[in-house]
């Protein structure tokens, strides 16, 4: 794309801009970057799609408002959501490489996700079947209980911060008023987010952690389910006092069909106090996968009970994994018994449905059970069982379970640790349309010798052959 496209594009999309700046920006990231279309004008300025000439990798790139790059404390601010974000390395957050500036001009680049956000979608279908937000709530605490182990508590989050790719990845964006956990600059308790998902803490200036974006999710959820949000009003100062004083309905009062323990969760999300709200992402999860924990028990009942539906679900499946040490997928040989079944009345029946999809060969349901092992409740995580199914999964064609089985294979969790299959198992799932795979595939494709390379060769055409 030409200098002269790129500006006409830029002030089309940015009416603020002069002619003069839009033909800066145009020479700055020509030099750098083919534009292909922009994606959206936020607050905090213009979204494109660009091809960097350099790697010819897709990226999207967020142009900051002069106004804002003009801004000391603003720009101080973009900084550290590139510090932070740098922490978090994840398949459900999107990935943010380079931060650059240019006299008044500042941008970065992040990953590009095909796909639209949360809020587009909503707009476009009103809300979601009671299993799809399901999904959407795992995996967005999944990101979110990363992001927090990391120390970085995303502060804004709402449906145009969370990206649906087309692959069924759900991706956060925009970490970019986070601040880590516990700090004691004088922002500490500066109020940041948006009025509408802000959590009663947050818009008070109270000190704020986790439990905010545990909050948040909720009123994400809520809308997710009944195609409208937990509180309403015609200002965000009325939407906010709302939040304040006033309890939800329950879902169930706009979606008869909607699961128990699913409006259990979402209701428990939106507590007012944050000591009753889940303590954590992670515990979010749980609930999610074992509806009997949803119940309030003192803690000692709560971990009882946790630990027996465990068991529930260890006499679910059986199977062993023989490993013998090589990176080739095609030579290991798994053999799958099935333990006998307890009374499935004592069984979720969510739980039952997935693992039965999961024998008969569903490959979505697959790369979720080998999920739920990996990086499930604790006590249920088996990466040997992670990894059985995942590889399963995986061989099927599921491009999730492609990119994720890379990363067992690079991090050793399952598998020994082995940077050729990891190298293998992110081709493959980039082939399959996974973007995600991209920056790590890339990266080994640096660091591997030449042995190394010709072995990944050998390796994936194995692989073809015995597919």
């Amino acid at each position: 794309m030409q200098s002269s496209d790129i500006k006409t594009q830029i002030l089309s999309h940015s009416p603020a801009l002069a002619p003069d700046t839009a033909q800066d920006v145009a020479e700055t990231l020509s030099a750098r970057y083919e534009v292909l279309d922009a994606l959206g004008d936020g607050g905090m300025g213009m979204v494109f799609r660009v091809r960097d000439r350099e790697t010819s990798e897709i990226l999207a790139l967020k142009l900051l408002r002069p106004e804002i790059a003009r801004d000391p404390a603003m720009m101080e601010r973009f900084k550290n959501e590139i510090r932070l974000a740098h922490r978090i390395t994840h398949k459900n957050v999107c990935r943010i490489y380079d931060f650059n500036r240019v006299g008044n001009l500042a941008y970065f680049t992040m990953e590009f996700v095909d796909g639209e956000s949360l809020r587009s979608y909503l707009r476009r279908a009103g809300k979601m079947t009671p299993e799809r937000t399901i999904d959407l709530a795992r995996q967005i605490a999944t990101g979110l209980t990363e992001a927090h182990a990391q120390g970085v508590v995303h502060r804004d989050l709402k449906p145009e911060n969370v990206m649906l790719g087309r692959d069924g990845l759900v991706k956060l964006l925009d970490f970019g008023i986070a601040r880590a956990l516990g700090s004691d600059t004088t922002t500490a308790h500066t109020i940041m987010g948006t009025p509408e998902y802000m959590a009663p803490e947050q818009s008070q200036g109270k000190p704020v952690d986790q439990r905010v974006d545990i909050y948040a999710l909720g009123l994400i959820l809520y809308e997710s389910l009944t195609g409208r949000r937990a509180f309403s009003g015609a200002t965000p100062v009325e939407v906010a006092l709302k939040q304040l004083k006033e309890k939800p309905l329950p879902p169930r009062k706009f979606l008869p069909s909607t699961p128990p323990h699913l409006e259990a969760a979402v209701l428990r999300c939106l507590e007012k106090e944050p000591v009753r709200r889940f303590s954590s992402a992670a515990e979010l999860l749980r609930a999610l996968s074992l509806p009997g924990a949803l119940a309030k028990q003192e803690p000692r009942s709560r971990k009882v009970a946790l630990y027996l539906a465990l068991g529930v679900i260890a006499l679910m499946i059986g199977f062993k994994v023989a490993n013998r040490g090589g990176p080739s997928d095609s030579s290991a040989q798994s053999d799958e018994t099935t333990a006998n079944m307890p009374d499935q009345r004592q069984i979720p029946e969510e739980l039952i449905t997935l693992f039965e999809a999961a024998k008969k060969g569903d490959a979505a349901a697959q790369e979720r059970v080998g999920r739920l092992y990996l990086d499930g409740p604790e006590r249920a995580r088996d990466e040997r069982k992670a990894y059985f199914w995942t590889r399963r999964a995986a061989l099927s064609g599921d491009s999730n379970a492609q990119y994720t089985l890379g990363q067992m294979y690079e991090g050793g969790r399952g598998p020994p640790r082995n940077r050729v299959g990891a190298f293998v198992w992110y081709q493959i799932a980039l082939r399959s349309g996974n973007e995600s795979a991209r920056a790590p595939f890339e990266r080994l494709k640096q660091e591997l010798s030449s042995d190394e390379m010709t072995e990944a060769a050998q390796h994936l055409q194995r692989l073809r052959k015995n597919r």
